[in-house]
């Protein structure tokens, strides 16, 4: 390639790679603006300089910018590539390339996997993907005491509330309800909302349940900025004792509000694993279908 400019106007630095002096290996001084968020195309005859221009020095640009931005100790451990022959480059993020090689192919390799893209998309679902229940479809997340105090507040404020955590009693001959009863008193927990009423905890009142969850109280509050303070440790209180789940009860409505610390839906009463790489992934047994076992096709007598 001649030194040559191949776009005429004038070269924007926020939407475009803008690259002065190019003289990787057969280019010539080459100047060229790159616009971002576009599809652009090299073309030349063999041995122009395509591959010069677009994997020595613009893929291998962007790939050293991108290491260099990790700690001395993190880029040990990674390829370094040579810096490239030009004079500057501007406006260049971190790059992708997708080699024009042949490579070794199997039953189950895919466009994918041969050009390595799955390796990226797998870690990036795990972190991005919103999960969505399978039974009812609304999206489910974890809570925590900062986003449920924040819900309750934006939506019920001003409203007495009382926050409980579930309490599945089981007669048992080893723990007494006695001895049960005597444990929730001694960790602060002197109240239980049970039959829409709220009793005193008592050996009696286990045993009247007969092994049905009872709901332990923890505090009955008005919401308002004013206990936002006192309502965040409630939660946190409630999420503890309760393994991760707190129903919240109001005096208008005999359905709880209920929130979970892990991946649960509360309307379906479904419980969800965290998401992981090796779950988007069908070379893994996690995230194959049973019924391919990860490639992607069945094997069927066809007695027609």
């Amino acid at each position: 390639m001649n030194r040559r400019t191949l776009r005429t106007e004038p070269a924007l630095h926020t939407n475009c790679i803008t690259i002065r002096g190019a003289c990787q290996n057969n280019l010539k001084n080459i100047d060229v603006d790159i616009p971002l968020n576009a599809v652009t195309v090299i073309t030349g005859v063999s041995g122009s300089g395509k591959s010069s221009l677009a994997f020595d020095t613009i893929y291998a640009e962007g790939q050293r910018r991108y290491i260099e931005s990790f700690s001395a100790y993190a880029r040990q451990f990674m390829d370094r590539m040579d810096k490239p022959a030009v004079a500057s480059i501007s406006g260049i993020l971190p790059a992708i390339a997708i080699s024009q090689i042949n490579p070794v192919k199997t039953s189950r390799s895919t466009l994918g996997t041969l050009t390595e893209i799955t390796d990226y998309v797998k870690l990036l679902f795990p972190r991005c993907a919103v999960l969505h229940c399978r039974n009812c479809g609304r999206p489910v997340t974890q809570d925590s005491p900062a986003s449920i105090s924040h819900h309750l507040l934006q939506e019920h404020e001003g409203a007495s509330c009382m926050i409980c955590f579930p309490f599945p009693f089981t007669p048992s001959s080893a723990v007494s309800p006695e001895t049960i009863a005597d444990g929730l008193r001694r960790q602060g927990f002197f109240r239980i909302f049970y039959d829409h009423k709220v009793y005193e905890v008592s050996p009696d009142l286990l045993i009247s349940s007969n092994g049905g969850t009872l709901e332990v109280l923890v505090d009955q509050i008005v919401l308002n900025q004013a206990n936002r303070r006192r309502l965040y440790e409630s939660l946190e209180i409630a999420l503890s004792f309760g393994k991760g789940m707190v129903h919240i009860f109001f005096t208008d409505n005999d359905t709880p509000d209920s929130f979970s610390a892990a991946l649960h839906c509360p309307s379906c009463d479904i419980h969800y694993h965290m998401p992981t790489p090796a779950l988007f992934s069908f070379n893994s047994p996690i995230g194959a279908r049973s019924r391919c076992r990860g490639f992607g096709r069945t094997i069927e007598v066809d007695f027609d």
